[in-house]
């Protein structure tokens, strides 16, 4: 069987520090982050996640060459960086404010505008892009005019245009804004073509069901680390231990119930609700408490297994990395 292709590198960094540091009168200065090892593929969808805008997006400005870096090395799409050089670079398209358009423009004419150096037909052009529009789920902004449109749907627009360019790493640095349904089936369908065009997307978030929905992988940036990075799928099956809710007007008895089966589960007990982890993921857990339960004949009015999602993943491994000494 022929072996697949190895896919390209997109981006790769190496013991990178920040230029930045955090000061604090009691303690020594402190860079923002240190020691970055971080690798991205042509094809990936990456989402960079954090508890600080500022961390992401100077990350994300560090990987776009717009801001320096201290220590380490940086190479994107196999081409090397200066450490100092703040140019966004020509195989790089970055997107760091939502203001990048031209604002009397709509849509389409600012599409045909950016493309108007292409060979051929103009009339062939805009239909080809139009349809392209109409197949990216965002027919609904095409002739509206972009200073008419709200910051997220300017920033979904800015995405869109990275599909007529020519760079092979787009970086997508607006982790504030949030955005509605329709403009998360828009940003899927940008993103699948991106994977398909085997180019390659970084961008920052707090939104994790855009996560969920868009990404292919992950890197959470907690305390001046990544502390995970992969896909997101290994991600929430590595870190996401919550197994089972149950809610009982007399919730205090299943819960002794269950505790004192199964001392190896962390339960929490909340406005009666329970949340049960099974940090060690050694049985169905969800089974198991159904089983338990029914053998006491405890008949809660709810009880449900929770699906994996990228929320509780989170959770967990800031919680794992607090605890390290």
């Amino acid at each position: 069987m022929e072996q697949a292709k190895k896919r390209a590198q997109c981006v790769l960094m190496e013991h990178v520090g920040s230029m930045e540091y955090y000061q604090s009168p009691q303690q020594d200065p402190k860079q923002v982050f240190s020691d970055i090892n971080f690798e991205a593929l042509e094809g990936e969808v990456w989402a960079i996640l954090g508890t600080s805008a500022f961390e992401v997006r100077l990350l994300l400005e560090i990987i776009a060459n717009a801001r320096p870096y201290k220590d380490g090395r940086c190479v994107l799409a196999q081409k090397g960086m200066m450490r100092k050089k703040r140019t966004i670079l020509p195989h790089v398209y970055y997107i760091g404010s939502t203001n990048m358009l031209f604002t009397n423009m709509n849509v389409l004419e600012y599409l045909m505008y950016i493309t108007a150096r292409e060979q051929g037909d103009a009339a062939v052009r805009q239909k080809r892009i139009l349809e392209k529009i109409m197949e990216l789920n965002m027919g609904y902004v095409a002739l509206s005019v972009i200073g008419n449109l709200t910051p997220s749907e300017r920033s979904v627009v800015t995405l869109l245009v990275s599909l007529f360019t020519e760079s092979k790493l787009i970086i997508w640095n607006l982790a504030r804004l949030e955005y509605d349904e329709r403009s998360l089936q828009a940003i899927a369908a940008i993103c699948e073509e991106i994977r398909k065009q085997k180019r390659t997307l970084l961008f920052s978030t707090f939104d994790y069901q855009l996560i969920e929905r868009c990404a292919t992988h992950i890197a959470p940036l907690y305390d001046g680390r990544l502390l995970y990075t992969g896909t997101v799928e290994a991600f929430v099956q590595t870190w996401d231990h919550l197994s089972t809710i149950i809610q009982d007007a007399h919730i205090t008895a299943i819960r002794h119930a269950i505790e004192t089966a199964h001392s190896d589960y962390t339960v929490l007990e909340r406005d009666q609700t329970l949340y049960v982890w099974d940090q060690e993921q050694k049985t169905d857990t969800y089974h198991s408490i159904w089983k338990l339960l029914t053998e006491h004949q405890l008949h809660p009015d709810s009880i449900r297994r929770h699906p994996l999602c990228v929320e509780n993943a989170w959770k967990e491994i800031r919680n794992h990395h607090d605890l390290q000494p």
